[in-house]
């Protein structure tokens, strides 16, 4: 029988149609939404990868000389793409370094990997936003411990991949300026955090919701500030600053904070002069702020498309 004739059964006209044609019709529907879709969304891919060391000698205010190198490796992923009604951006951050004294053997002085989601509505500056953040290390920390038995030091190692981490979900609005940053205010945040049991502090193991093997695990609900920053001063230096903040509470127990400010200066085609400042500060660890400041030379690469 034709395609497209009518036949009768059980007394109905039913209409019989191809079952090729219709199919090939939508996927052709589909091909054109998808590829109007794809031509609408504006990308782009940011890839920054640098290696350092350093040399640092110093004498405190007891006359002890202290030396030692520094070298460290640092990772950089951005992902933006704007279009139909929306926008992402998409950042991952990882560092790994270690410390050499003079006369002694290599410790782990960084490791970070920071992943940051920010999905929002497209078109004016202020927009609604949704947002997601992990934040954890890559290998274990060495803590120094003191063995009475053998009266001498020993290192043990705590934590790991995912241990501590804090993963954090938000809603509310971001501000986009100066083309490739943006400051996201998540009014409605929901943060888990997981704390090595070993560097725990005593005041807060009542206050865990889970505990664990190896790790306690906290749950809290508040507000949140993230702020990206990628501006080029000039042609040979480059800014680059994340910050995270998370509250809920006003007084010392109830704030988080992480600051990573980074001021690159181009020297030459793949050689860079890196000023490197961060902060921490984490009630789960101790009340005192963390603060390092490093400066570097080392060789980096960077792609953009």
């Amino acid at each position: 029988m034709a395609a497209g004739t009518f036949a009768r059964c059980c007394g109905c006209a039913v209409l019989l149609l191809p079952l090729t044609a219709p199919a090939q019709a939508d996927t052709s529907a589909i091909g054109r939404i998808i590829a109007d879709t794809a031509a609408t969304m504006r990308t782009n891919t940011y890839f920054y990868g640098a290696l350092s060391t350093s040399y640092a000698a110093s004498e405190n205010w007891g006359g002890l000389d202290l030396r030692h190198h520094a070298f460290s490796g640092n990772l950089l992923y951005r992902h933006t793409a704007a279009g139909s009604g929306r926008s992402h951006l998409h950042v991952a951050m990882a560092d790994l370094g270690y410390l050499k004294f003079v006369d002694s053997t290599w410790v782990k002085h960084l490791d970070r990997l920071q992943v940051a989601l920010l999905w929002s509505t497209a078109g004016r500056r202020v927009r609604r936003s949704w947002s997601a953040a992990l934040s954890t290390q890559f290998l274990p920390t060495a803590l120094l411990e003191y063995d009475l038995a053998e009266g001498r030091t020993r290192e043990r190692a705590v934590g790991g991949f995912l241990n501590p981490f804090t993963l954090e979900a938000g809603h509310g609005v971001v501000w986009s300026f100066w083309e490739k940053s943006s400051i996201d205010l998540a009014f409605a945040t929901v943060r888990l955090t997981a704390s090595p049991k070993a560097t725990t502090a005593p005041a807060f193991v009542d206050a865990r919701t889970l505990e664990g093997d190896k790790a306690y695990y906290f749950l809290s609900y508040g507000f949140s500030f993230a702020a990206l920053i990628d501006r080029p001063l000039g042609t040979r230096v480059q800014w680059l600053n994340s910050t995270r903040l998370f509250a809920n509470g006003i007084d010392r127990d109830h704030v988080n904070l992480s600051f990573s400010n980074l001021v690159i200066v181009k020297l030459w085609t793949y050689l860079q002069l890196r000023l490197d400042t961060r902060l921490a500060y984490d009630p789960l660890v101790n009340y005192d702020l963390q603060f390092r400041q490093e400066v570097l030379l080392g060789f980096f690469y960077e792609r953009t498309h």
